[in-house]
């Protein structure tokens, strides 16, 4: 039987209508894959903003898209804001309980700042039990060495780290963080095995030369430490300051007015003393064996030193504060203005 007229005139946009909540729910999800991409590819690269605007448009995809939620997350973390990234975090984890990306992102947050060891622990186990990519498996179980050691129980990372597959590993960064927990257990051997493997697949990894470094450091092999610093040091130089980083004039008035509140008795020794912001440590201190991620250093003879047999003899004391290893070791704007104050009292305290 042939259709009515009515019915045959409603049919072509009918279809219509089928074909374009098909095309537009398809661009829509090229969209969202397209923006969780660039966003973490940006976010790796450093550009924290450039980050924010992809998840944002993740966002404004799918509401209920946890990595978008989790890739938020990452960017809140990577410009210093600990709790933001955290409420990201644990939306995700709403959204999908078994998403793994989301779980680790969880997990290293609760280890470092809030210290919420045992929800990392199991929120790491949850990760490893649905773990698909041999990758993911090995992620998880590394932060939950992470997690295990940051709580100091070592005889459960050391049962962890049994649980990792025999290498190599899949990237650089994993054998990485192999090394540094098998540091942390004061296994040499182990660690220096695990970063001579990373730096065979990622030469550019200044983590794993600084941390070969101390390695050898402990070894006692002075020539093979220097030769890990100077790298260590070098590709430093060519790394850019974190999103929490201050300019050189907020950097030296933090230090100045921490020097203020000290005791005008003790600011009367220190008059003489000039403290001295840098980036780094100079290539001649690294040369000679010091650590290129030093905070600080006080360079001269101590006060209970000086001479006061027939009058004080000239002396060249100076503080250097290295603002990029202060950043680098702080997490945040706050963190980095606490620790200018430990670093400039510590190093008077040499002094003194």
């Amino acid at each position: 039987a042939q259709p009515s007229s009515a019915s045959a005139s409603r049919c072509p946009d009918v279809a219509t209508r089928v074909c374009y909540t098909v095309i537009s729910m398809r661009r829509q999800k090229s969209n969202l894959l397209d923006a969780l991409d660039r966003g973490w590819d940006l976010l790796e690269r450093g550009d924290a903003s450039g980050a924010d605007r992809q998840a944002r448009r993740a966002l404004a995809s799918d509401r209920r898209c946890a990595e978008a939620h989790t890739l938020l997350g990452a960017d809140r973390l990577a410009e210093g804001d600990a709790k933001g990234a955290l409420k990201c975090f644990r939306q995700a984890l709403a959204l999908d309980g078994k998403d793994v990306v989301a779980l680790l992102h969880t997990a290293d947050a609760l280890i470092e700042p809030f210290e919420q060891y045992e929800e990392a622990v199991a929120l790491c186990d949850r990760a490893i039990a649905v773990a698909i990519e041999p990758a993911d498996r090995i992620d998880a179980l590394l932060l939950k060495v992470e997690a295990l050691l940051a709580h100091e129980d070592e005889d459960a990372a050391r049962q962890a780290l049994a649980a990792l597959p025999p290498p190599p590993y899949p990237a650089a960064d994993l054998h990485l963080r192999a090394g540094s927990a098998w540091f942390d257990l004061a296994d040499l051997g182990a660690a220096r095995r695990e970063l001579e493997r990373s730096l065979a697949l990622d030469d550019a990894l200044a983590d794993a030369h600084h941390l070969l470094g101390l390695v050898h450091q402990q070894l006692g092999d002075q020539a093979a430490m220097v030769k890990s610093f100077t790298r260590t040091r070098a590709l430093d130089l060519i790394s850019g300051a974190p999103p929490w980083g201050l300019t050189p004039r907020e950097f030296e008035r933090t230090a100045e007015r921490v020097l203020e509140e000290l005791p005008p008795g003790i600011l009367k020794h220190l008059a003489n003393v000039p403290v001295i912001a840098a980036d780094y440590p100079a290539i001649e201190l690294v040369a000679e064996g010091s650590d290129p991620r030093m905070l600080g250093f006080f360079s001269g003879v101590p006060f209970p030193e000086h001479s006061n047999v027939g009058g004080d003899s000239p002396h060249l004391e100076c503080i250097f504060l290295y603002q990029r290893n202060i950043e680098r070791y702080a997490r945040s704007r706050e963190e980095t203005l606490d620790e200018i104050r430990t670093t400039v009292l510590h190093e008077t305290g040499h002094f003194f």
